[in-house]
């Protein structure tokens, strides 16, 4: 029987940061009520509803306001920052999201006490000279360093992370389904890289920020952490068809029409004021050899269940029962 006079045990609380991307929603979403205490950080947008639920309180307000911030750490015992950009249109506008932000959030943390700070960052940092967005990753790390005092630091440097969801992968997963599959030439039509199912990371981030077990939740350093160490883009073709039953056609993009289109990109983003991921820093990624991680997760997702759900939302409607496709579904937002 149990003891009506017994205390409930503590839940963490943790201050989370990018609660309305991609990983950040992955997180909040794995994060129900019987585990942890949530403030998350929203920016104001016109429209927007926020979902509520028990346990989960919502700070309206940006990076680059202090109260907000202080409001967003008070009382938390980890923060998990994972607001960045992964796309701009200026590379200004890069250190801003990735560098200065957060600066401004581990500041946040320090002062109000916070004992551990979570960051995640991208594999890209490991390369620097690549592009805007990694050049800024590596930054940020260093100003995380350099804030962090007392703080005990961990940072993830996250590879491809793949799921139903994101729109900067909804190209891909859409011509995969439609039986089609674009191959970057050059360097990268025959380079490796590492990749990390969405709710695999999530639940990697969450070890971390609550201390957990095992090999999936050293704390401190820096991570670079996979689900598949070295996959190929015959592996996801491959991996497309067993999914969806059909035959998969690659066709490869040569070179120069990729940076073309690299070119290309900025200058549309640039004309309508809308950033693009595609952009010519990211061909220079694509360009740059291997993407590969360190730390394999204990259990991963199998490829073929996260390339499941990936390609769900676009099945065709005949296609939609085939299997337990439909069963995966979750459509992006």
């Amino acid at each position: 029987m149990l003891d009506p006079k017994a205390r409930a045990p503590l839940l963490p609380r943790i201050a989370l940061t990018g609660a309305t991307g991609f990983v950040g929603r992955a997180i909040s979403d794995a994060l129900g009520p019987d585990r942890a205490l949530i403030t998350a950080l929203a920016r104001p947008q016109r429209g927007r509803v926020l979902p509520e639920r028990a346990g989960l309180r919502w700070v309206q307000g940006t990076m680059d306001q202090p109260g907000a911030l202080a409001d967003l750490c008070a009382g938390a015992q980890v923060v998990i920052h994972c607001a960045g950009a992964t796309k701009a249109l200026r590379a200004r506008d890069f250190h801003e999201a990735n560098v200065a932000a957060t600066g401004a959030m581990i500041s946040a943390a320090r002062e109000a006490g916070v004992g551990h700070f979570v960051l995640l960052s991208s594999l890209a940092a490991s390369r620097p000279e690549s592009s805007d967005y990694a050049a800024t990753k590596l930054a940020g790390e260093a100003m995380a360093h350099r804030g962090a005092g007392p703080m005990a630091l961990t940072i993830v440097r996250a590879p491809a992370v793949i799921g139903p969801g994101d729109g900067a992968t909804a190209p891909l997963f859409s011509g995969l389904a439609r039986g089609w599959m674009p191959v970057p030439g050059g360097k990268a039509r025959k380079a490796r890289f590492s990749v990390i199912d969405v709710q695999d990371l999530a639940g990697l981030l969450i070890s971390l920020a609550m201390g957990g077990d095992g090999p999936d939740a050293a704390r401190g350093g820096v991570l670079s952490p996979f689900g598949h160490r070295a996959l190929s883009w015959s592996d996801m073709a491959e991996s497309a068809a067993r999914v969806t039953g059909r035959r998969i056609r690659s066709f490869v993009v040569p070179l120069g029409a990729l940076v073309l289109a690299g070119y290309g990109a900025d200058l549309v983003a640039r004309l309508t004021g809308r950033a693009q991921v595609f952009s010519s820093g990211k061909v220079r990624e694509m360009q740059a050899g291997d993407w590969i991680g360190e730390v394999p997760l204990v259990t991963p997702t199998p490829i073929d269940v996260t390339m499941q759900r990936c390609l769900a939302p676009f099945q065709r409607l005949g296609n939609a029962g085939k299997g337990n496709v439909a069963a995966c579904d979750r459509s992006p937002e």
